[in-house]
């Protein structure tokens, strides 16, 4: 198993742990991405805040 992600794996775990939890060792060397990573650490910023915005659209009108 690779320890070293590149930006596009990153970017998949990044979304694939937003529908569900990660494995530990993904988990882990997708932190250690982030650490090194300012581009993926906006990627996951951005998707977040995203994701809270399309959960709170609709519930406006209630």
């Amino acid at each position: 198993m690779k320890i070293k992600l590149d930006c596009h794996h990153a970017h998949r775990l990044a979304v694939k742990s937003m529908d569900a939890p990660l494995a530990w060792h993904e988990r882990l060397r997708l932190r250690m991405h982030l650490l090194v990573c300012d581009m993926c650490t906006s990627f996951v910023q951005e998707m977040t805040m995203l994701r809270r915005s399309m959960r709170g659209w609709g519930r406006e009108d209630e």
